[in-house]
């Protein structure tokens, strides 16, 4: 089962790696800002080709190696997921090798040719965009927060009658393999753990919500239509993880009230259909940000372009721009969205629930 789950998990996030240069903006390329006026370059082609190639290639052959020694070497469970979990790091390690390595192609090639030296640079803007934005409002992300409150007061009320161990760990069965002494605390600590996680999800949405929308200055109307759409989308997909997470927890806690629950493999077809749903929403948010992707037919006249932010950028992945009020960005090598260092309050929505979390597994132990 393990095997059959990571293999799933190693080709999802395969196809994802190869895929990326042909999902994200058509005008950042490898974490470079290419204006529109060169993101027909043939040497931009073959970097995109050739960072395909090799990670798909390379990815293949560690998915056939991984098979190959989990089928003819009897290894245990634990020693089992520590190497099938190597492999899949290995082939996410050889997938930004190859990253790192056409980034600097892209910026030597860019600043060879000085893209954008006879080129204004404008920053377009809609003030009518937020009227038209969709993303769900914040009750969609509280609500979870009340099944949370019912089940910390629905736990307390039958602590006397639950059993002197706590579950606090499931293996790739869905049965527990993992426990704590009963007490108080630890009776509610999946409950917190989910709070603290629900609290993330709606600091994320409502982050990505207040963010700015950019638009590209030789393509208003159909950059803002694109980017209303992929908003809307990551919305939604925030909520459903949210809720996802809701329901597996909630069952899971419950299984500590009721030990039934999670007798044999009961709890397997939930976390599978959670796990399937998940990577399932993953690649039909791919999918649609490359219907949705502005897609240059041939390469812009005007001389005109967008701003360059590359110097906000480190290595094209890590972004810092204390201008700048959005927490949250659009990565330029990914799926989804990357936190702006230079904020602030970026550190309050994501690492203030991770300390949080870290501070009750500590407690637990």
């Amino acid at each position: 089962m393990l095997l059959g789950v990571i293999t799933v998990i190693y080709i999802i996030v395969l196809a994802l790696q190869v895929c990326i240069p042909y999902v994200v903006r058509e005008t950042i390329v490898f974490g470079v800002t290419v204006p529109e006026q060169h993101v027909k370059h043939p040497s931009l082609q073959r970097a995109k080709k050739h960072y395909t190639r090799i990670t798909g290639i390379v990815g293949i052959t560690l998915l056939i190696i991984m098979l190959i020694t989990n089928w003819t070497v009897a290894f245990s469970e634990l020693t089992q997921s520590i190497l099938l979990s190597c492999f899949l790091f290995a082939m996410i390690a050889v997938s930004m090798g190859m990253y790192w390595v056409n980034h600097q192609k892209v910026l030597n090639l860019k600043k060879h040719e000085q893209w954008g030296k006879n080129l204004k640079q404008v920053r377009a803007v809609d003030l009518t965009a937020r009227n038209r934005d969709e993303m769900l409002p914040w009750p969609f992300f509280v609500a979870p927060m009340g099944v949370t409150a019912f089940i910390i007061a629905f736990t307390l009320f039958r602590y006397e009658l639950m059993p002197e161990n706590i579950a606090v760990h499931w293996g790739p069965t869905g049965a527990a393999d993992d426990w704590v002494e009963k007490t108080y605390f630890t009776a509610i600590l999946l409950p917190c753990v989910m709070l603290m996680m629900q609290c993330m999800m709606w600091g994320i949405a409502d982050s990505i919500k207040r963010s700015a929308i950019k638009l590209s200055v030789n393509h208003k109307e159909e950059s803002l239509e694109s980017q209303l759409k992929i908003r809307k989308f990551a919305s939604w997909s925030v909520m459903l993880l949210s809720y996802g997470l809701t329901i597996v927890l909630t069952v899971l806690q419950l299984s500590n009230i009721y030990p039934s629950l999670a007798e044999g493999e009961k709890l397997l077809p939930l976390l599978i259909l959670f796990l399937v749903l998940e990577l399932g929403g993953t690649l039909v948010f791919v999918w649609k940000l490359r219907e949705w992707r502005l897609d240059y037919t041939e390469n812009v006249t005007s001389e005109i372009t967008d701003v360059d932010e590359d110097r906000y950028w480190r290595g094209g992945l890590i972004y810092i721009n204390r201008e700048d009020p959005s927490i949250f960005v659009e990565k330029r090598f990914g799926i989804g969205w990357t936190l702006n260092l230079g904020n602030p309050r970026g550190y309050i929505v994501i690492f203030l629930p991770l300390v949080i979390l870290l501070l009750i597994s500590i407690f637990s132990l």
